[in-house]
């Protein structure tokens, strides 16, 4: 067993079990935390026997998983489908959200919910893009509500995370697919900051995109002048940052799997993701080993230890997990049907 550097990735895995090269893989290199996608669940009981199973690895890796309902709504077969986050915001019902998330979360081990999404919903391509995972276009409306659902979230015990900073509201192209640039306009930028400004303290991660912008043309989760300058020293982030996945096609120009996870960890990402290809994991680890220095590495595992901490901090402070899935779909169908008699009602 490796530790090190590979206590700075998050990873996926194939499928609904751990397959024995995936496990030697995983006691080998111990990443800090194992992302869990729809590919891995499939009932309450396959995926409370997977997080025991990954839990049991060496230095017990922590649960995440995005969970914001609507189009990203992982958990829809077990206890949803989950209301969109603009559909739970614009009636008010935010903060309820969130602690229903957070209920199915915790009821299955998991302690992450890599929520809610506080990018700006901009007319033209950007809506297009993030549709109802966004709230609106006024960071006074994202504000409130990204609060309500964080609150939601740990008064059930699991922590959230803001994502996708600096903002993919004005992005015309999909991260998954291509590089985004967002144009320059000190004033739009600063609308797109808002919300990480306003809520940097109430949320312990923020999750750094791949969009370039105008500072120097590079995707913000390789940029060391957006991910630490802006992030850091100028809005005084002092959490845990998490990298997007770093397999996603707004990368594809920037060398390998293993350079990006070196080049994010370089330029201010503590957490880097790497979501499917866990076969490249044992070679990103490698790379970060000898091409970020040690003082970055020591630096970036201090902040994932100290967030770990506070997930079980808050963990500790909420009521056990005790509610069967059942209870909580049906918690969800009501909060569904609330949200559709307002929408008629307005």
């Amino acid at each position: 067993m490796t530790g090190g550097a590979s206590r700075l990735f998050g990873v996926g895995i194939a499928g609904p079990t751990l397959d024995p090269s995936e496990r030697a893989i995983l006691e080998k290199y111990p990443p800090r935390a194992v992302v869990l996608f729809m590919r891995n669940i499939e009932s309450e009981r396959q995926v409370a026997d997977l997080v025991t199973e990954i839990r049991a690895l060496p230095e017990s890796p922590f649960l995440a998983i995005d969970q914001e309902g609507g189009p990203v709504d992982r958990l829809r077969g077990l206890a949803g489908p989950f209301p969109s986050f603009h559909e739970a915001a614009r009636s008010g019902h935010a903060r309820r959200a969130g602690e229903l998330a957070a209920e199915a979360c915790a009821r299955l081990g998991i302690r992450l919910d890599l929520a809610p999404v506080v990018d700006r919903r901009m007319p033209g391509a950007g809506e297009t893009v993030l549709g109802d995972r966004t709230v609106a276009e006024e960071p006074e409306r994202i504000i409130p509500a990204a609060r309500d659902f964080l609150d939601g979230l740990e008064s059930r015990g699991v922590g959230g995370c803001l994502k996708h900073f600096p903002g993919l509201g004005r992005a015309a192209r999909d991260t998954h697919r291509a590089l985004p640039f967002l144009p320059e306009d000190p004033h739009q930028e600063e609308r797109d900051l808002a919300p990480f400004r306003a809520l940097k303290d109430a949320a312990g991660a923020i999750m750094v995109s791949h969009a370039a912008g105008a500072r120097d043309r590079l995707p913000a989760s390789l940029s060391f002048d957006t991910a630490t300058g802006l992030l850091r020293s100028e809005i005084g982030f002092e959490g845990v940052t998490l990298s997007d996945n770093l397999e996603m096609g707004a990368l594809e120009e920037y060398g390998d799997l293993p350079g990006r996870s070196a080049a994010a960890v370089r330029a201010g990402c503590d957490l880097v993701l790497v979501c499917s290809r866990l076969e490249a994991y044992p070679d990103c680890v490698a790379r970060i080993e000898t091409d970020v220095p040690a003082t970055r590495r020591e630096e970036a595992s201090r902040r994932i230890d100290a967030f770990a901490r506070r997930l079980r901090d808050v963990e500790s402070a909420a009521p056990p997990a005790g509610r069967p899935l059942e209870g909580i779909a049906a918690d969800v169908a009501e909060l569904r049907d609330a949200i559709a008699k307002q929408s008629k009602r307005s």
